[in-house]
């Protein structure tokens, strides 16, 4: 075994890794990943206890979400995952916990790639088709809900009262960098809520979401470029389906045709991303459902945008940048990407009332 780290005896034996080759890809303050190769391709992660707070909970929904997606493969005849796929340890269990509190657990490995520079439209509407299918495939997952694993996720308005608050106890050399922002924020916000209140993301039905649509989160094949695979359920919960679209649109304007370091966020980026999520989930995703997605992006914008500038007050800030004031330019660049797509509104709203209006077309012409 070759490796700059500890793993512990009882993970290599579980695993059949005693004699592997080790190879370090990530490492931070909330997991370590690494491949294993000992006969097979392994990714051996370690999730530190000390950075999250429900790692039963975590592991519980990965559970019930992988299995059930192995059931529908085995059923459709599928020979490879299109998502995490867990390798049980010797003992059939699905992971490990350590003595000091860490889950230790392994995935089959895929070969492939993370893109993160500017990408086609084609691409950024591969992932999107990819996270609908994600939509479609956990729509009848069945049972309890899922268990809330990060409580308050997604909500624009505790968000916002944190970063009121933080502003008024934090330390007076840091106040100048964000009270010049305060009128806009509340101006923005409000103006938000009545697209979110009028186009029903308040009332919209939970359903598995995935939590985390970054474009990071694809893997993408290296001869085309198409997506292959969703990684990184951790985050998976119940919750509304704009959850996912808002992310998704979001993260892929940081990376679409244009400048690599500004959002290149537009109508037809929209409609590429978000067509392909809502053809891919297809009748799992209700009209009212869709409705939501309009407005998404600004939501999840902006909700990030605060928590970088939140950050930008804190001693120990909860989302790791690096650079001097970075989780200042980082909220400030989410919250202008916000401005720019709420600018689109209307766009938007023909676009995704378009979607509805051909829904109901091939419905009556199929009757």
């Amino acid at each position: 075994m070759e490796a700059a780290f500890p793993v512990p005896e009882e993970v290599l034996h579980a695993y059949g890794l005693v004699d592997a080759h080790i190879e370090l890809l990530t490492g931070g303050r909330t997991n370590r990943t690494m491949r294993a190769r000992a006969g097979r391709d392994v990714v051996l992660q370690q999730l530190l206890g000390s950075a999250h707070g429900d790692l039963l909970g975590i592991m519980e929904n990965l559970v019930r979400v992988t299995t059930h997606l192995d059931w529908k493969g085995r059923l459709a005849g599928e020979t490879e995952s299109w998502y995490p796929r867990l390798l049980p340890t010797s003992e059939g269990k699905p992971f490990l916990m350590s003595a000091e509190g860490d889950v230790w657990r392994a995935f089959v490995f895929r070969k492939g790639q993370i893109l993160r520079s500017a990408q086609p439209l084609g691409t950024l509407a591969g992932a999107g088709a990819l996270y609908g299918r994600f939509a479609a495939a956990t729509a009848d997952l069945g049972g309890p809900p899922l268990l809330v694993t990060t409580p308050g996720f997604h909500d624009l308005e505790l968000t916002f009262e944190c970063l009121l608050d933080d502003l008024d106890h934090c330390e007076p050399a840091r106040r100048p960098s964000i009270e010049p922002l305060v009128d806009d924020l509340v101006d923005f916000k409000q103006r938000l809520d009545t697209h979110t209140s009028a186009d029903g993301l308040d009332t919209a039905p939970p359903r598995v979401v995935h939590n985390d649509t970054k474009l990071s989160n694809v893997l993408f094949d290296r001869d085309h470029g198409r997506a292959i695979a969703v990684l990184d359920l951790d985050l998976v919960m119940m919750g509304p389906s704009w959850h996912d679209v808002g992310d998704l649109v979001r993260s892929v304007s940081w990376h679409a045709p244009g400048s690599p370091t500004l959002p290149a966020f537009s109508p037809e980026l929209f409609d590429a991303v978000v067509g392909g999520y809502v053809e891919a989930g297809g009748d799992s995703l209700t009209d009212a459902e869709i409705a939501t997605f309009a407005i998404a992006g600004p939501r999840l914008a902006f909700e990030l945008g605060l928590r970088y500038l939140n950050d930008h007050l804190r001693d120990e800030p909860h989302l790791r940048v690096l650079g001097k004031d970075g989780h200042l330019h980082r909220g400030e660049s989410n919250v202008k990407l916000a401005h720019h797509m709420l600018a689109a509104y209307d766009a938007l709203r023909r676009t995704v009332d378009g979607y509805t209006a051909d829904r109901t077309s091939h419905q009556e012409g199929s009757s």
